[in-house]
């Protein structure tokens, strides 16, 4: 499904002068977009990313303490996805999805149905 896929850091700050990712390009991308270390900036992130042409309705998947026992999947959208993450104190570490591939459908198998996904709907 997704033809490309980049992968970036969300531990600066967007607007922070060190910052090496550019929002811009990024929100004009189509593919996957998969940001490590960032909920601290999850709302500038998400903004900008809706500023530069995503689309608000933008699948969104957050994976917090992933391929623990402690692992929390939350599903929302671009437009929501900082209002749900404080909702549900999602904290780090936490890895984002962005895009088509966020929206699919995740089969349920046994090994699934005995993991601990409380935010899954």
């Amino acid at each position: 499904m997704a033809q490309e896929v980049t992968i970036v850091s969300g531990h600066v700050p967007p607007d922070h002068a060190a910052g090496l990712v550019d929002w811009s390009a990024l929100g004009r991308l189509k593919g996957t977009l998969v940001i490590l270390m960032g909920v601290t900036h999850v709302a500038t992130s998400s903004e900008l990313l809706i500023q530069a042409g995503r689309d608000a309705a933008t699948p969104v998947l957050v994976v917090q303490d992933a391929a623990t026992r402690f692992q929390r999947v939350l599903c929302s959208t671009l437009a929501d996805i900082a209002q749900d993450c404080a909702a549900h104190e999602i904290a780090p570490p936490a890895v984002f999805v962005i895009g088509p591939t966020a929206g699919l459908e995740v089969p349920h198998t046994p090994a699934m149905a005995e993991a601990r996904h409380p935010l899954m709907p």
